[in-house]
């Protein structure tokens, strides 16, 4: 087991110190900043090109996948803006893939109406192992684009140990 510097804050809440990659700091953040065609009623993997942070250089930007290089709990979060190429109702589904082990975590769905875009969101606090491989899936009940504007994005952060 490591020892890790664990500082006292003054809210009396004990900390990681971040700034020491010792300490197991983990964090991500990546956004989408090019609109994606997606096709009615297929499972499409979420790209996001732009790494706005990685403290511990655990996400490929090539393949829009976060691989920790330690075991422990992690929080994952993403949000995907989709704009409708026609009006009506449509659903939209997300959800974290563990490619590795063919598991499917975080499902959320969500129903919209009309030609506004929908942004769906989910996060999920999971065990992960090293080496495992994370990915965002989304599927839409239209056709339509993922936009690139920002409010599309992918992060994580390690919370124990």
């Amino acid at each position: 087991m490591k020892n890790y510097y664990i500082p006292y804050n003054y809210e009396g809440i004990y900390k990681p110190y971040v700034n020491d990659i010792r300490a197991g700091a983990s964090a991500f953040r990546a956004l989408n900043n090019v609109n994606t065609p997606l096709e009615a009623n297929n499972a499409n993997k979420v790209r996001f090109q732009t790494e706005q942070y990685d403290l511990a250089n655990e996400y490929d930007l090539n393949t829009s996948t976060f691989v920790p290089r330690e075991n422990g709990v992690y929080t994952l979060t993403s949000s995907v803006k989709f704009k409708p190429f026609n009006s009506g109702p449509y659903n939209l589904d997300i959800v974290f893939l563990i490619t590795n082990k063919g598991e499917t975590e975080g499902r959320d769905n969500e129903a919209f109406a009309g030609k506004r875009p929908g942004i769906i969101t989910t996060s999920e606090t999971l065990w992960l192992n090293a080496g495992d491989q994370v990915v965002v899936g989304m599927r839409s009940s239209i056709n339509g684009m993922i936009q690139g504007d920002g409010s599309t994005t992918f992060s994580a952060v390690k919370v124990f140990p």
